[in-house]
This record gives C-alpha cells, structure tokens and sequence, in this order.
C-alpha cells in the first residue's frame, strides 16, 4: 500500500494484542449491516481503539544553540563540561541560561529543563534508568580501592580509571575535589591528578581521574 492513503495509520503502530482487539471489533461492528446502525457501531469501535490524539504543539521560543545548552544541562552536564562540549566559556554558557530563562519564563535551570522536557522541546534527553543499590564501603576498602586506581594511574599516565560507584551525585563529586586538591594521600600532590563525576551505563556515580605527569619512577625502571 506504498504511496496511499491509509484510514488507520495509528492502528500501525498498536502493539500485538491491542490490534487483534481493534480489528476484532471491527469485524463484529460491520456485521450489523447496511445502515446507520452499523456506521456508528464502526465509529464507536475505532473511537474506543484510537490513541488520543496530541495537541497542538507549542513552538519552541528557543534557539538550536539555546536548546542544545538546556539540553546538556538538563543531561546533568555542569557549566563547565557543558561549555567544553560547546566549545565555549562557562561564562557564555550561563549568559545562554539567562536568555533561557527569559524566554521559558523559568526561575532556574531545573525550571526551564522542566518546561523545555514537558512541552516535548528536549528530544536529545538523556533519562537513564534508576540506578541500582550502592553497597556502602567500609572507609579501609575505600581506601584500599584508591590506592589501587592510584597506582593503575601512575602506572599509565594520561589514561583515564574510573572509580566508585557512589551512592549520590554529591559523594561522587566530593571526591572529585578531594582528588584534585590532594587531600587523598594516594592522590598527592595536588594537581597531580584530574578527575571528573560521570554517570556510568547502568546509572552509577562514578569518578573518571588520571594522572597528569609522566610515569613513576619505578615504572620507567621496568620499563627499561
């Protein structure tokens, strides 16, 4: 039926059972014969069968860039790894978040993300699923964990160990800074040491670091 038109398309996209029900009652209506009667009967059954149809949507008042911003932010980017996307300043991402604002009527990023997610603007949202239960470390297997990513680290200069889980957004985040700041023993001296909250594919916090000098001493003398 390439190129015509179709009376029901919506029934294409029904699942298994929802339209074997549909043409089942179809069938039953159009067997009442020729008059008013049956037409109604037909009426009722696709009335009772047809999704509801969508209202008109609102045209979106933002830009592409503006949209691709909210998105990013929306998708738990902060100002910075969201400007470094973009290639652009912290500063300009928040000058687009104002603009934002402005033209969403919102009070802040969580707001406008709301609005922007209801009204259908943000197809590019990224809803992962529920993250799955932590187990809570004991501080010694933290710090046994550490000392091991540290040292993968070390060995391997500029590649990137991911560490964790954390239970929250906030725990993954405060290692981040503890890491970058040196306030680990394991991940001194500070500076030495980048790191980055991430979600990992199952919806995980977890902490992307690597080590920013060359390789420690004893890993050139192996390597040697």
């Amino acid at each position: 039926m390439a190129g015509e038109s179709l009376t029901f398309p919506w029934a294409r996209t029904l699942a298994a059972e929802p339209l074997a029900a549909f043409i089942e009652d179809m069938w039953g209506a159009a067997g009442g014969g020729d008059d008013i009667a049956t037409l109604d009967a037909m009426e009722m059954a696709v009335a009772a069968h047809q999704p509801p149809t969508p209202q008109d949507s609102v045209p979106c008042p933002l830009s592409q860039r503006e949209t691709d911003v909210l998105t990013l932010i929306a998708n738990g980017e902060t100002y910075e790894t969201a400007g470094a996307q973009l290639e652009v300043t912290a500063h300009t991402v928040r000058q687009y978040l104002g603009r934002i604002y402005g033209r969403l009527g919102a009070r802040n990023a969580v707001h406008a993300a709301a609005i922007a997610t209801h009204q259908g603007w943000l197809p590019r949202l990224d809803v992962p699923p529920p993250a799955p239960t932590v187990l809570r470390q004991s501080p010694k297997a933290w710090r046994d964990l550490y000392r091991a990513r540290a040292a993968e680290m070390l060995a391997r200069p500029g590649e990137p160990v991911l560490i964790g889980p954390y239970g929250s957004n906030s725990g993954a985040r405060n290692t981040v800074r503890r890491i970058r700041l040196g306030l680990f023993e394991e991940f001194q001296p500070a500076g030495a040491f980048e790191a980055t909250a991430v979600r990992g594919d199952r919806g995980q916090w977890l902490v992307r670091a690597r080590y920013l000098g060359s390789a420690a001493p004893t890993q050139k003398g192996a390597a040697a």
